[in-house]
């Protein structure tokens, strides 16, 4: 199955991210880890973005945290139904704090 999660370790863990952009290309997705989750229940960020007509990321509208295993499920359905890898991503997006309250 293809994913859209790309893992890549650090010194102290394994980080994971990775983008996916509807179709319309009204929205995108942004897959990544829950750095305060233990490894073992290692829990991923899935947060949905509005998107500028330049094709980056504009505004955080959502944000849920799913088990690694059903972020990868619900990663692998969605390229399944045709969304695809976004090309334009929000570069500071890593440099973010987004709290849960802030994504509510």
């Amino acid at each position: 199955m293809r994913t859209c999660i790309q893992a890549v370790k650090t010194e102290s863990s394994q980080k994971l991210s990775g983008w996916l952009v509807s179709q319309t290309e009204k929205y995108c997705y942004h897959f990544h880890s829950d750095q305060e989750s233990r490894i073992k229940n290692s829990l991923v960020f899935v947060d949905k973005w509005s998107i500028q007509q330049n094709g980056t990321p504009l505004e955080l509208e959502s944000r849920h945290k799913l088990p690694l295993d059903d972020a990868l499920e619900l990663c692998g359905q969605m390229l399944m139904d045709g969304w695809g890898k976004l090309n334009h991503k929000l570069n500071a997006i890593n440099e973010l704090d987004y709290t849960e309250e802030a994504a509510a």
